[in-house]
């Protein structure tokens, strides 16, 4: 066993930097949700925004619509429970194509003030998603909303933008 030994090692040791090395050579997949809508739509990675001062919120309505440009928007109209009622929470927004799903993290504890009844029967009219699914809060700190793509959305991959806005705090996913 020991004869393998250096084997084995050498061969974790050429893996390693072969992943480092991908890693270097890969551009970030992050991308800033700002405070405006710029038109960069994505197929891969993440939108990331928010603030992380903001620990608590409520979140008072989700909303779709179709544009006239062409896109679906999705809109969280937010109430965060602090001074500064312009803030919006630290969030994530990733697209899962291949899992026939998008993920929004909101990091913070939320509370729901919506119909739900509402919400749904808004989505049952989306070209885009079938379901919007409110997960249990399965951390402290972490509220997660899943949207699964509607099968005939998912045989493209769709390209999405996320920015947030003030006045009052929304954050807001366009879906082409």
């Amino acid at each position: 066993m020991m004869r393998n030994q250096p084997a084995a090692l050498l061969i974790v040791g050429l893996l390693s930097v072969t992943t480092a090395a991908s890693a270097v050579i890969r551009p970030s997949q992050r991308h800033e949700a700002g405070g405006n809508k710029t038109g960069r739509y994505i197929s891969e990675g993440f939108f990331a925004g928010g603030e992380h001062t903001v620990t608590t919120a409520k979140l008072k309505d989700i909303r779709r619509a179709k544009s006239n440009e062409g896109f679906e928007r999705i809109v969280f109209d937010l109430d965060p429970q602090v001074d500064d009622k312009e803030s919006v929470p630290y969030f994530q927004v990733q697209a899962a194509p291949e899992e026939g799903r998008f993920v929004m993290s909101i990091w913070a504890n939320v509370q729901y003030d919506f119909d739900s009844a509402h919400v749904s029967k808004n989505f049952a009219k989306s070209a885009h998603f079938k379901r919007l699914n409110v997960i249990p809060r399965l951390e402290e700190g972490l509220t997660i909303i899943e949207f699964t793509l509607a099968p005939e959305a998912g045989k493209k991959t769709p390209k999405f933008e996320v920015f947030r806005l003030a006045h009052p705090a929304r954050i807001i996913m366009d879906v082409i």
